[in-house]
């Protein structure tokens, strides 16, 4: 079996790719934490409609009302512990000696 190799690979054969910039990161990124935002509180907002159905008898499954508060429940939980350690991300990067 015969390895072929590579070659040399000069720096001027390189091209850096056209990605996006920094600030459509940024955007993009801005972006995508408002979506999850907005859906934590579409679940709480579901959640509390259920809930209120249940209380005044519209809605007799009490494993509806169940499922939709503990998926509210998780989503708060998990947007917390991002936020916390974005938190934490950005205090270790404070912390940093240039």
């Amino acid at each position: 079996m015969e390895v072929n190799g590579i070659g040399n690979v000069g720096l001027t054969q390189l091209k850096p790719t056209n990605g996006p910039s920094t600030a459509e990161v940024a955007k993009s990124f801005s972006n995508f934490l408002n979506e999850a935002m907005d859906e934590v509180n579409q679940a709480q907002f579901a959640s509390e409609k259920l809930t209120n159905q249940f209380v005044a008898g519209t809605i007799e499954d009490v494993h509806q009302v169940t499922i939709a508060s503990q998926k509210s429940s998780v989503l708060l939980q998990l947007t917390m512990q991002v936020r916390n350690k974005a938190i934490e991300s950005y205090q270790e990067i404070m912390r940093m000696s240039l």
